[in-house]
């Protein structure tokens, strides 16, 4: 196993960290399956209100690549269809059964999954709304099944600092977790599987085989473990530049599809609120949030991450690529003689606040602590970029309509691990204007 090293990034500290318990919670009277939370998907529905649906069943697809679905997360009637800005698909709310029926599969074996043919694969995977799950870089799309990357990363652990640790995702899907890992090993030779350090006892407690195909282990310094991260230190060609990349809840999500025939319903979701400690939950997928954290708190946002999610509002449901629920303060709009205190509790990456000197836990609030003005080049974003950008010269350089400049200056490395946006001492938010041209950039090579 290699340790991989990283110079840079953001080392927070704050206490409701969850707990390594596990809650189970039961099937709620909705669901929703989500097209909010994918990214480039071009969703056309395949449904209609009051249609009764079964689990697996399919809701949308995308236009792009119609063999491609996005199935019920449970059986019963389809609620409501819900439209964004402009009519774009947003959610299929089913109003849940208490029994399921599901969509049945032929079952394979672990024997058959690698004699299966690669195309009946990729077929039964995208039918079973499981393909999704494996993603391309670096525009981060569903994977190619015509392309065979020369990488694939599995990340044991999720896009935030509290997602559910992978001994509790691994808990009785030990077999799951080997037929996912067949599948990849249909696709590439060359498997990076990548866990937090402290994510490593936790696995071995579960399974010491699946410790043993740990390739690599990366430092609880966010965002050491995110694929992005990942593969801009591993990298060692070219061809790699394209490579491949699945989350582990996906991954044993697709093992367990394939071995008993059916679509995976569970997942592991974590809750952190400041001043609670919560257990893991395990829950249906596209869980409402009002069953998780019940009435919405005031004077706070849910986020789908602490530094790159999106912000749920109080009847969304939890998307297939999401598995963390961020409960944060606004905190005060203005903090009478505020330049004047000493911050012990401030998360800060300058050395403005005693808390640069002392390990004490953080209270993290969506307060910006002044107002937006334009780049003062203190060169924030770039000593905290994991992956040795200039986020402030990529952007001048997209201002300036400079595309070509700013892909000399990596702006396809960019991790999209919200960083530099927090760091910045200007509230510019420059993960989104590097997301959005990289995303652009994407969209004129299709």
């Amino acid at each position: 196993m290699k340790i991989l090293k990283i110079s840079r990034g953001f080392d927070l500290n704050v206490a409701e960290q969850p707990d390594l318990n596990c809650a189970q919670l039961a099937l709620p009277s909705s669901l929703g399956c989500c097209a909010g939370d994918i990214p480039h998907i071009r969703p056309k529905l395949l449904v209609k209100e009051g249609q009764r649906v079964k689990t697996g069943d399919a809701l949308f697809t995308d236009k792009r690549d119609t063999t491609i679905q996005y199935v019920s997360p449970g059986t019963g009637q389809v609620e409501k269809v819900i439209y964004g800005h402009r009519r774009r698909l947003m959610e299929v709310v089913i109003a849940t059964e208490s029994e399921d029926e599901y969509v049945e599969y032929d079952p394979v074996d672990l024997d058959g999954i690698i004699d299966m043919p690669r195309d009946a694969l990729v077929t039964v995977l995208k039918k079973g709304g499981l393909w999704q799950g494996l993603r391309q870089f670096p525009a981060l799309d569903f994977a190619d099944p015509d392309h065979s990357p020369a990488l694939i990363i599995v990340v044991m652990d999720g896009n935030d600092i509290f997602s559910p640790r992978p001994g509790i995702i691994l808990k009785d899907n030990i077999t799951a977790f080997e037929a996912g890992m067949a599948v990849l090993r249909r696709f590439s030779n060359r498997l990076a599987v990548v866990c937090r350090k402290s994510s490593l006892e936790g696995i071995r407690e579960q399974s010491s085989s699946v410790a043993d195909q740990i390739t690599h282990a990366a430092p609880d310094i966010y965002p050491a473990w995110l694929p992005g991260a990942v593969l801009y230190q591993i990298k060692q060609q070219a061809a790699e530049n394209s490579t491949w990349y699945i989350r582990l809840d996906h991954l044993v999500m697709m093992g367990r599809f394939l071995l008993s025939g059916r679509y995976p319903v569970e997942k592991i979701v974590t809750i952190t609120r400041p001043g609670e400690q919560h257990p893991h939950m395990r829950v249906r997928q596209g869980m409402p949030l009002s069953a998780l954290i019940g009435a919405m708190p005031g004077n706070s946002i849910v986020t789908t991450g602490r530094f790159n999610g999106r912000v749920l509002e109080k009847d969304a449901h939890i998307g297939f690529f999401e598995n963390t629920v961020n409960i944060i303060e606004t905190g005060p709009e203005e903090e009478m003689f505020g330049f004047a205190r000493p911050g012990l509790d401030k998360p800060t990456l300058s050395s403005t606040f005693l808390s640069s000197l002392f390990r004490r836990p953080a209270n993290m609030d969506c307060t910006l602590h002044g107002e937006t003005r334009a780049c003062i080049n203190c060169s924030y974003c770039e000593r905290i970029c994991p992956n040795d950008l200039m986020p402030s010269f990529i952007m001048k350089a997209l201002h300036a309509g400079e595309l070509e400049d700013a892909l000399a200056l990596g702006l396809m490395d960019c991790c999209r691990c919200g960083l530099c946006s927090f760091a910045c001492p200007s509230k510019i938010e420059l993960t989104r204007i590097l997301s959005d041209a990289m995303d652009a950039y994407y969209k004129d090579k299709q």
